[in-house]
């Protein structure tokens, strides 16, 4: 019954017996905190559209008469909506502390309107530049949004922004290394560790953790002067740091799977390419890696030291297995040195290892997901050597036909035994 119609209803529950006054109020209660949230959020959302509806549809009034418009005039208009911005900012901080609707709303129309601004007056004043250097700019002028007003939507905006610059000057520039970015990251840090404690049970922190992984992730990896197979290190290395995170805060419940998330991922996609033999041939010997040996070891220290004071609070394999696949990695690396075949078939046991950990402790956590994660590792391990093996057709069938057997049987087990321990309980 849907929250509504349940409290229409209560009174007459009340009028037969059914359920007592305080009970009627305790779900009233109840149902009236859940409605207030909900609508919360839908005034958010809209808040959020809204701004940006009324900052398109400005734009594109200007627009139709821009070629008209004097120098002078055109100048005024671009800053425009910058004041405007600037404006409800100033009061949603002092009219409406402590409203998202009005933090967000102003927060991302002053944001919009800065954008706008810089590439206005770029136009009108032919200010040559490339897209990297506009980029830099709107980001350094968005910085403060993150702290006042404090907008989630711009924060993210900023971190979107940072990490194109950051490509942008990488793989358009040759050579150029983006060091801005590091300061820009770690201008957020501080914006990311107040929304942990202020909201760190929230979607939106959620969606912060995920924005900053990838952040992060992707900076770590944009300082390389070439890329060969020697650098995936590094990214092993960060890839086990971020399953790390979560035992950061052993003993407060926070949204920071998403640093799990991506730095799994990253594992699991980099292992399956390095279960073949023919990435193995040729890997280059640590030494050859000239001046990202610096910049190898660094990340490298940074997901052992990780590793090391994690052991504290966390057992190994417990939870998830992937921050041992920093160390299989670093084995299979040194092993590869000298034998491609042991390298592979080493490489092809940790998938399988990894999978088998993870469909159990999905069946002892009682999670469809987790153990389906377990099984689809195991499953691709195995359909990724066809590539591998002259296998008929027909062996491959059969295959195929046991591994859809065997998630029908371990997924309706696992349902079995959530039926069972239901009605025992």
């Amino acid at each position: 019954m849907a929250a509504p119609k349940l409290l229409d209803v209560l009174p007459h529950l009340v009028g037969e017996g059914l359920i007592s006054s305080e009970q009627a109020d305790r779900i009233r209660a109840r149902y009236a905190t859940d409605t207030d949230q909900g609508s919360n959020r839908m005034l958010l959302v809209f808040a959020i559209l809204g701004s940006l509806l009324v900052g398109l549809g400005i734009i594109l009034i200007i627009a139709h008469n821009w070629d008209d418009l004097p120098r002078v005039a055109r100048t005024i208009i671009a800053f425009l909506p910058v004041l405007l911005g600037q404006v409800l900012v100033w009061f949603a901080l002092e009219r409406r502390n402590g409203n998202a609707s009005w933090r967000e709303g102003s927060g991302v129309l002053l944001a919009c309107g800065l954008f706008a601004c810089v590439a206005l007056i770029s136009q009108i004043y032919h200010i040559d530049g490339e897209l990297d250097g506009y980029l830099l700019t709107c980001s350094l002028l968005i910085l403060p949004l993150l702290y006042l007003p404090g907008s989630l939507i711009v924060t993210l905006i900023y971190l979107a922004t940072i990490v194109w610059y950051g490509w942008l000057v990488r793989f358009d520039h040759g050579a150029d290394h983006p060091w801005l970015m590091i300061p820009l990251i770690a201008a957020a840090v501080p914006v990311y560790l107040r929304w942990a404690k202020s909201n760190g049970v929230g979607i939106s922190f959620w969606w912060f953790s995920l924005f900053m992984a990838l952040g992060v992730g992707i900076t770590s990896q944009l300082f390389y002067t070439d890329w060969e197979v020697v650098h995936v290190l590094g990214l092993v290395a960060m890839a086990s740091a971020f399953t790390l995170v979560p035992w950061i805060h052993p003993r407060r419940v926070m949204r920071t799977w998403p640093w799990v998330l991506v730095g799994g991922a990253t594992m699991l996609i980099t292992f399956c390419i390095f279960s073949f033999r023919n990435v193995w041939k040729g890997v280059e010997r640590f030494s050859d890696t000239g001046s990202d040996t610096a910049i190898i070891l660094i990340l490298s220290a940074i997901g052992s030291v990780a590793y090391v004071l994690s052991i504290r609070r966390r057992k190994p394999f417990e939870g998830w297995p992937y921050p041992e696949g920093w160390w299989l990695f670093l084995l299979c690396y040194g092993i590869g040195q000298f034998s491609p075949i042991a390298a592979t078939i080493l490489m092809n046991l940790t998938l399988l290892a990894l999978g088998v950990f993870t469909m159990k402790h999905g069946i002892e956590r009682d999670s469809l997901q987790r153990m389906n994660l377990g099984l689809i590792i195991l499953s691709t391990t195995i359909l990724m050597r066809f590539f591998d093996t002259d296998m008929s057709f027909v062996l491959r069938g059969l295959v195929f036909i046991a591994i859809g057997c065997g998630f029908l049987y371990m997924n309706v087990r696992m349902v079995r035994k959530r039926d069972r321990d239901r009605h025992e309980a």
